[in-house]
Parts: structure tokens; C-alpha cells; sequence
């Protein structure tokens, strides 16, 4: 496949993108690689959202969805105990509970088995999605291909993996077991506390997701793309070819509109008229300036639920999940969480140097809506991708700019669609 001299079958367009995260502006590059004119509407394009306090990993094994067989017997602990990876904030569960009956009926063991082949489909594209959006941006200064790891405490915390370790290798995605001593070998600063791990070899992230983003902005505006700094208010179809993006700073209009803000995306798939049970994962970092070094991957532990990555000039430890809306505040237990776990796996860190909170898109399922609208064909959304929204940027644009060509996408978009709830 050639990436850079795609099968233009329809015309040029003017699309309007909602939302300058990765997803919004990877599809706006792979829209103008195809020939069409873009204009980005953010209103703090390039800052501190969820694609600046991710985990840095492009993780192309990552398709486990949230919701297992194993989650159905952790109910009462995730509701009850505030140091669970995932947990709900009480206050907002009446107004969740429609999203988690939905994420409950998603964790039966065959739909885990669907969603986890779908979502390894869609990974498989990811390296050759990318390979164009990373050539524009300058990207390969930003990546570490090392792999990455995940840790288990105990031989019973190893045993419960197993079925997601085959279920990884049963959909093409390498996983290699590491003993104890592999570990101490690979990432000598760990404190031996650990059980035996795994590694996703074909894992690997990037340095300062920030500044990949912003170098891919960067390449939409020296394509001559445009990038409105206001936010996106309404949709509305004015004429039989053109829609209006409503700004706090005026009217924006185009032929086509993708949706891809993120954790806000549900007012405007209203607006259209489809309904999506979207809702948000609001997740955490620390960051210890100058500890880079003490490892040379990203490493997780996973009966946490946590991420530490060397970044290039501070090391993140970044997770958990807590359910609680968009209105949520920081929850300083989590911090608190991250930051012990953190000291039981390097004790020689201090008290961190900065921490962050953020709203990850999250679908029940752990699939993305990605494909048209059901009720305007020139409405596009391309949201929910909840913790890989980094890792499936690439392929999502490629698809999203695919359907606007009239060119068939190389990922079957059917379980993707809006409508499937």
C-alpha cells in the first residue's frame, strides 16, 4: 500500500473537524493527504487535554476491552473501595447507570472475544496509518521503540492474565513472559517486587506526546489547513450541500463535519441526531523531573492499573480509571494512589513534581464510534477511543478521510457504527 498516493474517487470537500486531540488532527492530515481542505475547531488547541496526560504509549496490543468476565465479580469493590484502579464516584451513579448496565452486558465472555478481535483488527493498522502523519511531523525524534512491559505481584495475579495473554496471541499480538529474573535484567532500578511480567514487543511510545501533537498541527497549517481557536457550539444542516458549525466566535461552514472531540463529542452526535452512550474516564498523572532514566521502557503494573514512562526530560506515571462525568474534580486519592505505587516499584524517587487530571472518551464497549452519521451522510464521528486514543489516531483518520474520498476503508467500519447500541 502506497499511503501517499491514495484512490481519489469523489471531489474535493471543505471539512470542518470538532476537536484538535489526536484523532481530530491526524484525520485532518489524512484528509488533506487525499486532497481535501480542512478547518479545525478547538477552543485551546495544543494544551493539557487527555492526548497531553496519556500514557505516551502507542499501544498496538491493547485489545482487551475494559469490560471482562473478570469485572462482573469486582462490582462491590470497584463501588466501595476508593484505592480500586477503577472506581465510581457515588454522587454521579444514577446518571451512570445507564452506561454501566450497557458496560456490564458488554463483559460476557463472547462479546469480550469480539470486541478484543475487532479492536486487534483495527490495530493491525495502526504502523502503516501512522507511517505518512509520522513522516510529516518530524516524528521519529519523539519515538522509543524498546517494547513495553507489564508486571505481576503474584503467581495468582499472573494465572487471572492468562486468558488475556491468549486472547492477545489468539489475535496476532506478540506476547513474550518474562521470568523474575528477565525483568531485573531488562529494568535493573525496579525494586524486585514483582512476580513475573509480560512484553509487548511491537509496543512503543512517544517521548512528549505534546509535542507530536503540535507538530502535526503544525503540518495541517503548512498544508494549508485552517486551525479556529473558539468552541464548537452546534451543528446544524443549512443548505443541501453545506453545514454550519456554530463558534462562541462565529459560523463555520463546510461540505462535510467529523466529529472527534473527544469526551464532548455526545452533545453534537445529539445535535444530529443520533444517540451514543458516551461518557468519561477521568484519569491521572504524576511527573518526576529528571528520573527519566531509571527505566528504559514503559512499564505497567497491572494490578494497579498504571503506566511509568521515561518521557524526555521527567518520568509520567500515568492511570486508573474513575467514573464520575465531566464535572468531576480532581480526585487527590488518586494522585495519592499513583504516587505510592509508584515509590513501591522505585523508592529512590521523591515527592513528584507535577500532577494532572484529565477526561478520557469512553464507550461501554471500549470501541470507538468511527464512520457517518445515521441521520446526515456528511456528518463523520470518529470518538470514544477511550485509553488508545493516541494509538488509534492514525487509523481512524485514514478511515474517516477514506469514507469523505468514496474510497473503501481497509477496516470493516460496521462494528464501529453509531447505531450499534
Amino acid at each position: 500500500m502506497n499511503n501517499n498516493t491514495p484512490n481519489m474517487q469523489g471531489e474535493s470537500h471543505d471539512v470542518v473537524i470538532i476537536g484538535a486531540g489526536f484523532v481530530g488532527v491526524a484525520t485532518a492530515l489524512w484528509l488533506q493527504i487525499q486532497g481535501h481542505k480542512v478547518t479545525i475547531v478547538d477552543p485551546d488547541p495544543f494544551v493539557e487535554g487527555a492526548y497531553y496526560g496519556n500514557a505516551c504509549t502507542i499501544a498496538t496490543y491493547a485489545n482487551i476491552p475494559v469490560a471482562t468476565p473478570a469485572i462482573l465479580k469486582q462490582i462491590p469493590n470497584l463501588l466501595l473501595n476508593p484505592q480500586s484502579p477503577l472506581s465510581v464516584r457515588w454522587p454521579y451513579l444514577p446518571q451512570l447507570a445507564p452506561w454501566l448496565i450497557r458496560f456490564l452486558m458488554a463483559s460476557t465472555p463472547n462479546k469480550v472475544e469480539n470486541i478484543a478481535r475487532e479492536l486487534g483488527i483495527l490495530l493491525s493498522h495502526v504502523n502503516t496509518a501512522f507511517e505518512p502523519l509520522f513522516k510529516e511531523s518530524n516524528a521519529q525524534e519523539l519515538l522509543d521503540i524498546n517494547g513495553t512491559m507489564y508486571l505481576y505481584s503474584s503467581e495468582e495475579s499472573f494465572r487471572n492474565a492468562r486468558t488475556d495473554i491468549e486472547l492477545r496471541r489468539n489475535n496476532g499480538i506478540p506476547v513474550e513472559e518474562l521470568s523474575h529474573g528477565d525483568i531485573a535484567d531488562l529494568e535493573p532500578n525496579l525494586n524486585p517486587i514483582y512476580h513475573k511480567g509480560i512484553m509487548f514487543t511491537n509496543g512503543y511510545h512517544v517521548r512528549s506526546p505534546l509535542q507530536l501533537l503540535k507538530n502535526m498541527g503544525a503540518a495541517v497549517v503548512a498544508r494549508g489547513g485552517k486551525i479556529v481557536k473558539s468552541k464548537a457550539l452546534s451543528i446544524q444542516r443549512i443548505s443541501p450541500t453545506e453545514i454550519n458549525v456554530a463558534t462562541q466566535s462565529g459560523d463555520v461552514k463546510g461540505n462535510k463535519v467529523v466529529v472527534a472531540a473527544g469526551a464532548w463529542s455526545r452533545q453534537f452526535a445529539s445535535q444530529v441526531g443520533d444517540r451514543v452512550p458516551l461518557d468519561t474516564e477521568q484519569g491521572y498523572h504524576v511527573m518526576y523531573n529528571g528520573a527519566q532514566d531509571l527505566l528504559s521502557r514503559p512499564v505497567g503494573w497491572a494490578d494497579v492499573g498504571f503506566y511509568m514512562t521515561p518521557m524526555d526530560t521527567a518520568l509520567r506515571a500515568a492511570g486508573t480509571v474513575e467514573l464520575g462525568g465531566l464535572k468531576n474534580p480532581p480526585n487527590p486519592k488518586r494522585i495519592k494512589l499513583i504516587s505510592d505505587t509508584v515509590k513501591t516499584l522505585l523508592p529512590q524517587l521523591g515527592e513528584h513534581d507535577a500532577e494532572w487530571t484529565g477526561f478520557r472518551p469512553s464507550i461501554p464497549d471500549s470501541m470507538p464510534v468511527i464512520g457517518p452519521s445515521v441521520k446526515d451522510k456528511d456528518v463523520f464521528y470518529s470518538f470514544g477511543h477511550g485509553h488508545i486514543g493516541m494509538t488509534l489516531s492514525g487509523v481512524s483518520g485514514k478511515i474517516i478521510a477514506d469514507l469523505i474520498s468514496q474510497n473503501e476503508p481497509e477496516v470493516n467500519i460496521q462494528p464501529f457504527r453509531v447505531d450499534r447500541f
